[in-house]
């Protein structure tokens, strides 16, 4: 039976596949098992050794003659390649053939078809055989190679076996070379001193920075037993001759080696001689702290004396008028010597405060002026809470301190804290905000500068209008009327200043710079007169007053109650911030020494609450604690203004005058 021959036809068209194997067949008395081809999926798929022709209609095939043969040649398949139905066209024909292709006809020449096909099926019997011979002589050469390989193999075996002693040989000699190396490089580099010595103490090696240490040649040192014995405890402590007139003080730790194949101690000695001073140091200041200690307390126990003393007048007049037991006559003898009493004890607390800051430079009698850094510090304080909530860090740039300006605090404190929680609201977590305050001419200049969203330079001329915002969804989703910065502007232009605003664009932040006039430190007549006794009515005024003294608290509520104001009182920080909660006063007056929660705790809480009322409310602490120190604290923590224990009356109605009319 005669085998058939394998070949695909590579023909999208049923009918002229037809045409093409009927014009075959006419011809060719051969069995065709032919496969027609209509995509490239289906060619890869019955491309095998036992194809032995490939025919293309070039008019009807879908697959690109260049394609197809290019797969054959990739897949290393080496059989006719027949073109038919092609364009009657030389050009096009041989570049048919120079890629590849056995055959090239063109429609009008389909009947030479069969002769061509028979000539190419005796090409594709040619190269069978050839493939054969090629095998044959493959599979020889295989064989060869392979009795190559196994007798190459042995002879390997051969030569590793007699290398193999040779080089553990040499490995093991290297190591202990390299070690030896190491270990020497270690010893010579090491910033402490070491030193190598046998069974007997003598020196068998010694690094640089031992022979510093000693302050001896190696020559000299070498071969010689060490000066001292080698003791087994470690961190032991020695004394190291230098040959100078001090000696050094050494650790000295000891470890047992192998030093060029016999046993050795290794000597660190580290220099401990100026931790020693620093220890010596430590011991004399500490023996000198508790020698002013002692001159603390013997102070303290005379200053308890001095302040004691006026308090025995004042409290035994005091209990007399309560009892109602002194003479009419001695009535006003008796507030007399209560007043001159609590003066001269005022009078010597302020002494104190006094002595305090001209030991430290900082004695100023300026009632007026305001200190616009300390303001700023204040106002950063009133957002911190919200900063950290966002993970914003702010830096400050103070180059220049005790900057004085003629203001209102409490307003000032506002202009800022509304620049610091723009900030704080349009930068996103990890963003930060820079504060920087410097002089500039007859000005002090504050910039305020974020990494946050930015603002659209169409829209910068509009920034500080009333009721605009860059958009609404914006402030809906931030909160706010549009109103803080048409605010600020109006508070810094009545403080004869000025304010821009830079933005480079969307997301790449923005700056306000503030321009406020300085001014002179010293003070106005009108300021330095006495008002004690200047009517103030503070009808309508609702002031929180905290205090855990009930007779701190009654004296200061009969005051301010006395000039119209409504006063509610609390004993304890938790109290005062319910009361705060419930009836948002205009004025907060607060002590700072209070149990379990601090005025400077409370004045926190208040200015981290969301709302404008917390943010600018005025804050005034009372409190004993009155040096530079704790002024700057009250001021850090949110208050408006520190003033110190005791107080006159006429003072606190000032000061609440000053605070509350330019707020209202």
């Amino acid at each position: 039976m005669a085998v058939p021959i394998n070949v695909l036809l590579l023909c999208n068209s049923a009918e002229e596949s037809e045409k093409i194997l009927s014009l075959i067949s006419r011809e060719i008395e051969l069995k065709l098992a032919v496969k027609r081809i209509e995509n490239k999926a289906d060619y890869l798929a019955n491309l095998n050794p036992q194809v032995q022709i490939v025919l293309v209609d070039y008019r009807h095939s879908k697959i690109d003659f260049l394609k197809a043969r290019q797969i054959l040649t990739e897949n290393n398949i080496d059989i006719p390649f027949i073109v038919v139905n092609g364009a009657d066209n030389a050009l096009e024909a041989v570049n048919c053939i120079k890629a590849g292709a056995t055959e090239y006809l063109s429609k009008n020449d389909l009947q030479l078809l069969p002769l061509l096909f028979k000539q190419a099926l005796g090409v594709s019997e040619s190269l069978k055989c050839k493939d054969f011979e090629a095998e044959k002589c493959n599979a020889y050469l295989t064989e060869i190679q392979q009795r190559l390989f196994y007798q190459s193999i042995e002879l390997k075996k051969q030569r590793q076996q007699r290398q193999l002693e040779s080089t553990r040989r040499e490995k093991v000699e290297a190591a202990l070379k390299k070690s030896e190396k190491q270990l020497k490089m270690l010893i010579v580099k090491n910033p402490d001193g070491m030193v190598v010595v046998d069974k007997q103490g003598i020196v068998r090696f010694i690094n640089p920075a031992a022979l510093k240490l000693f302050n001896r040649k190696e020559e000299e040192l070498l071969g010689e037993v060490l000066g001292f014995p080698v003791a087994d405890e470690d961190k032991t402590e020695v004394d190291i001759s230098t040959g100078l007139e001090k000696e050094l003080i050494a650790q000295m730790r000891v470890v047992k080696i192998d030093w060029q194949g016999k046993p050795a101690n290794l000597i660190t000695l580290r220099d401990i001689t100026e931790a020693k001073q620093a220890e010596l140091e430590r011991t004399k200041l500490l023996a000198k702290a508790e020698a002013a200690n002692r001159v603390k307390d013997e102070f303290l126990a005379v200053l308890s004396h001095e302040l004691r003393t006026p308090l025995n007048p004042i409290l035994g007049w005091t209990q007399l008028l309560r009892s109602h037991r002194i003479p009419a006559n001695r009535i006003d003898k008796a507030l007399e010597t209560i007043e001159r009493n609590a003066s001269l004890q005022a009078e010597m607390i302020k002494d104190l405060l006094d002595v305090s800051r001209i030991l430290r430079g900082k004695l100023q009698l300026n009632p007026v002026n305001v200190d616009l850094v300390n303001i700023i510090k204040a106002a950063i304080e009133t957002v911190r809470l919200a900063a950290n909530a966002k993970s914003l860090e702010i830096i400050t740039d103070f180059s220049v301190e005790n900057v004085f300006v003629e203001g209102d605090a409490n307003r000032l404190q506002q202009i800022f804290w509304n620049l610091f929680s723009n900030a704080v609201k349009f930068t996103p977590s990890g963003g930060k905000v820079y504060v920087q305050s410097e002089l500039n001419n007859d000005c002090a200049r504050v910039k305020v500068r974020d990494t946050g969203k930015g603002i659209n330079p169409e829209f910068l001329p509009y920034v500080f209008d009333y009721f605009r915002q860059e958009n609404s969804s914006s402030t809906r989703n931030t909160g706010g009327l549009g109103l803080g910065l048409a605010i600020v502007r109006h508070l810094v232009e009545l403080h004869g200043g000025n304010i821009q605003v830079e933005s480079p664009g969307i997301g790449k932040g923005t700056t306000f710079t503030v321009d406020i006039p300085l001014t002179s430190i010293a003070l106005s007549s009108d300021e330095t007169k006495d008002t004690n006794n200047i009517e103030l009515n503070f009808a309508g005024l609702n002031i929180l007053i905290v205090d855990d003294e009930p007779d701190n608290l009654d004296f200061l509520q009969f005051v301010l109650e006395n000039h119209g104001a409504s006063v509610q009182t609390a004993t304890s920080a938790p109290e005062a911030l319910k009361l705060f909660l419930q009836n948002k006063p205009d004025l907060l007056i607060s002590d700072i020494a209070m149990p379990e929660v601090n005025g400077h705790t409370l004045m926190r809480q208040i200015r981290a609450l969301p709302s404008q009322k917390a943010a600018a409310i005025p804050a005034i602490a009372l409190t004993a604690y009155a040096g530079e120190t704790s002024q700057r604290e009250s001021l850090q923590s949110g208050f408006t203004l520190h003033l110190s224990k005791p107080i006159e009356a006429g003072k606190l109605a000032k000061k609440v005058a000053e605070l509350t009319f330019s707020s209202l």
